[in-house]
């Protein structure tokens, strides 16, 4: 029973708004957005281009990651492809001098 009187309530409270007759009383001010609409929407604008700056660097980042290890890739490839030379005896790299 109380949904009932809710409904009527907000129904009566609409008609009321709706039959009030103050045409030619309103401001200029009263249509416009105001000091609270200017905040936020530049609020939005400043987000909106950190999001966007954020959003160029992390695609930056994996396209770079990509090419790297496409890069890195056909190293490997490449050096598959190359026969490893082997010294004959083992070498000491703290006695032995290069010429």
């Amino acid at each position: 029973m109380s949904c009932l009187y809710t409904v009527n309530a907000i129904y009566a409270s609409v008609i009321l708004a709706s039959t009030r007759n103050t045409f030619g009383t309103e401001k200029a001010s009263d249509y416009g957005p105001g000091f609270l609409g200017f905040v936020f929407t530049a609020v939005m604008v400043v987000a909106g281009i950190f999001l966007m700056r954020d959003m160029v660097r992390r695609v930056r980042r994996v396209r770079y990651q990509s090419e790297a290890e496409l890069r890195q890739q056909q190293m490997m490839e490449g050096g598959e492809k190359r026969k490893l030379e082997e010294p004959d005896e083992p070498i000491d790299p703290k006695t032995s001098e290069e010429k």
